[in-house]
Formats: structure tokens, sequence, C-alpha cells
């Protein structure tokens, strides 16, 4: 039976057990999911050593653990990182509290994360960053942030530049985030394309004032939708020039509509 679980939760001792056992490297050859939750010890570390075991695994969750980074620090076993983290296409990192990076910055880990199509974080309220600045997910479709409440920036613009499928973006209740996409380096304002977002929505960030404070110009080729809800603090999008032929609906509530409808306003008639 056990040989053909597609679905499976490990708790701390679980892992534990299975990292000493003499079970088949393949024994875990059909899972797709993989939960892992309860890692408590104050000096718990993710347990990285433990997914070579799922070699077919497409999901990974982790959550009710004090984490404080999820992919470790160490530079030695860069390529065996890369192929073992390669068949994951969705994330999901709930609760974990302590947790303040997914990684350190590391050029030999930004691009690690490459194949994720899914990115979820949420409850991390310890979460400095949600990656370094140089981090690549060129192949992400839906990223949701809720409730990182020292969260400050969401990406760079760098990593914003990689963002090239990413069809839908929700943030939501991080209290302390000022804008969306960051700029990283003085003087550099060059065009940021999001290709395919068709949908975004902001919500509960009270600290928020813009999506981005910079001139950079945004293309949003597919764009849709916006949805922006108890952001009181955001007076415009952004400093730089919008495109946006495809706006339909803009819904917005509780924020300072004066300024802010006629910027979005503007993004809804540019070509």
């Amino acid at each position: 039976i056990i040989p053909n679980l597609e679905h499976l939760l490990f708790e701390c001792k679980d892992a534990s057990e299975l990292l000493k056992s003499l079970c088949p490297q393949d024994f875990f050859y059909k899972l797709k999911v993989l939960e892992l939750c309860c890692f408590h010890d104050a000096h718990a570390t993710f347990p990285f050593d433990l997914l070579p075991r799922f070699p077919n695994m497409e999901k990974l969750m982790a959550a009710c653990s004090s984490f404080k980074e999820f992919l470790p620090s160490r530079l030695d076993g860069m390529e065996e990182h890369a192929r073992v983290l390669s068949p994951i296409r969705h994330l999901e990192l709930d609760s974990l509290h302590d947790l303040e990076h997914l990684w350190k910055s590391n050029s030999q880990l930004d691009q690690a994360l490459q194949t994720l199509e899914t990115l979820r974080v949420r409850n991390c309220g310890s979460l400095i960053n949600l990656a370094p600045s140089r981090a690549s997910f060129q192949n992400l479709t839906n990223l949701d942030v809720w409730r990182c409440e020292r969260l400050v920036k969401l990406v760079t613009s760098t990593t914003a530049k990689s963002l090239a499928q990413l069809t839908r973006m929700k943030v939501a209740g991080c209290i302390m985030v000022t804008e969306i996409v960051a700029n990283e380096e003085e003087g550099i304002k060059d065009e940021i394309v999001f290709s395919k977002l068709v949908i975004l929505e902001l919500h509960l960030l009270p600290s928020l004032t813009s999506f981005c404070s910079e001139k950079h110009s945004f293309d949003f080729p597919s764009l849709v939708e916006v949805n922006v809800s108890q952001c009181p603090g955001m007076k415009f999008f952004s400093n730089g020039a919008l495109s946006t032929p495809k706006l339909r609906r803009v819904n917005l509530t509780k924020v300072e509509k004066k300024n802010l409808n006629t910027t979005i306003q503007q993004l809804s008639t540019q070509t």
C-alpha cells in the first residue's frame, strides 16, 4: 500500500524515523504531495535531506513549525539541491511563525525554485523578505501572500522582471508592506512587463503607498481586473508610465479614491 501513496503528512518524529530507515530510495516513487508539520523544536531546521526520498513530489506544504528558513544556507551540494527541488511545482508555507527567509541571499540558490508554478505564503509573521533581490520565478503563475506582518516590500524589480508567467497576484493582511515592487539599484528605472497577469488583488495593507514608488514603466498587456480594498495609505499606483490595454474592472474599497481613481482610470484607458 505505502509504495502507492500519493499524499503523505509527516510530523517531526516521523521525519526522523524515515531518515534512519533502510527503506529503498524509490519507496515513495508515486508520492505527489508531501505535508510537513509540527517541527516545534526551537532549533528546528527544514528537513531538506528528507526530500530526495520523494523524487516525483509536485506539491510541498509546510505548516505549524519553527523553521527560520526554507532552503539551507550551506553552500555544499548546490547541484543536488537543484535536482531535488526541480519536480516541485507548488509550494505552500503556512503558520511558520519563526520563518525569516525562504533562503538567504546566495547567487547559487537564487535560481533554485524556477520550476514553481504556485507559491502561497501565509501567517508567517517573522518573514523579512519573500526572496533575495536576484531570485527568479520564471514559471510562477500564482502568487498568494497573506498575513506576513514583518514584510515591507514584496519583490525587487529584478525578481518582478522574472514573473512573465504570473497570471494572478494576491497580497493581503501584510500590515508593514509599503510597496509591491521595490527598486534595488539606484538610477536604473527600466520597463517591467507582467505579460500574463490577469488579476491583481491588494487587501488589508494599511502601510501600502503604491504598487511601485520608483519611476519604472509598467506594462500589463493581459490585466483585466484590479481589486484594492482597505489600503488607506495608497495614493497612487506607480510613478512611471503604465499600459493596461485590457483592463475592464477596477474595484476600490476604503482607498484614497480621489488620487488613486485618477491613476486607475488612466491605467484603463492607456494603450
